[in-house]
Parts: structure tokens; sequence; C-alpha cells
């Protein structure tokens, strides 16, 4: 697996986390509750994930090297960026589900999941770009740093159970059931 490769599984990870976060934004709008420890939960997978390991691991290690080999390519400034933008939104939703207030939680929320696979959506594409600006050495090395630090959040990675309370139905699943 090369370090694209590798971005983009963090982020088939990340926009998993997104769809629990969605559906517990359908709950809440149709009238429903959702519980407290499941939006922390969430929360904290993205913090501990989505931020101190993915962000930190892109802004520290794979968007240097590649502005070193790219020093032209502008996107990867923006892109980090963003990644302030997000975190300022996940500090404000975790303030709103702290504080219980459900409508800045409500916004907040559904403003981060649009941000967020928005953002995941550009960084692949710049990503593509500059796929083979590295050399065979500074990938690898590049991934090895990402696994390194991934370990330390692989725990955090199953988010199982909100997935089957929260996510909807897989479209494949509902088809194959006759689309009950």
């Amino acid at each position: 697996m090369n370090c694209i490769e590798l971005v983009i599984s963090d982020h088939t990870i990340l926009r998993r986390s997104l769809i629990v976060v969605d559906g517990m934004l359908k709950k809440l709008a149709a009238g429903q509750r959702i519980e407290i420890f499941d939006a922390a939960t969430i929360l904290k997978f993205l913090r501990l994930f989505g931020d101190q390991y993915h962000q930190v691991m892109e802004e520290n290690v794979l968007f240097p090297a590649l502005i070193r080999a790219a020093p032209n390519e502008s996107g990867l400034r923006q892109l980090v960026s963003e990644h302030g933008d997000e975190r300022m939104l996940v500090n404000q939703i975790e303030e709103a589900l702290m504080s219980k207030r459900g409508m800045l939680f409500f916004r907040s929320s559904h403003q981060l999941t649009s941000m967020l696979r928005n953002h995941c959506e550009r960084e692949e594409m710049v990503l593509d770009r500059l796929a083979d600006c590295l050399s065979a050495e500074q990938d690898a090395a590049i991934v090895e740093e990402f696994m390194r630090n991934r370990a330390q959040v692989e725990i955090y990675m199953n988010f199982s159970r909100l997935e089957r309370k929260y996510a909807l139905v897989p479209v494949a699943v509902a088809a194959a059931a006759g689309g009950k």
C-alpha cells in the first residue's frame, strides 16, 4: 500500500463515521433522542483518529514531503487550513453536547459532515495529481510513519456498534431484501 492509498483508506474510515453522525442527525430531525454517550464516542473517534492521527500525520509527514516534491502545489496549503476549520467545529460540537445545546449540536454536526466529506474529496483529487512526485523510498517512509502512529489509535477504529445503531441500511442490502 502506498501513502496515497493509505490516506484514502483513512478517508473511508472517516466517511463511515460520518454516516453514523448522519444517522444521529436524522434521528434528531425526526424528534427522536440519541444517547449522549454515543455522540461523545463518535466525537472521540473524530478527535483521536481524524485529527490527532490522520490530520497530524498529513500536516507533519505527508504534506511537507509533497511540498518539497511539488513546491508550487497551492492546494496542499488550503487543505491544512481546512483542518483548522474542522478542529474548530469538533470543539464546537463537543461544547454543544456537553452544555446540552441541541440546535447548536445539530447545526455544527451537519456542517462538519458536509465540510469533512468535501475536504476528503478535494484532498484525494490533489493527492491523485501528486501521486508520482514521491520516490518509492519517500513513499515507504511516509507509510511507515503513518502506520506507526495509526497503531496508537486503532482501538478507536471499531465503532460497528454505532454503525448498527445509527447507520442506514446499505443500498445493496435493501435491494437484496426487495427494497424492504
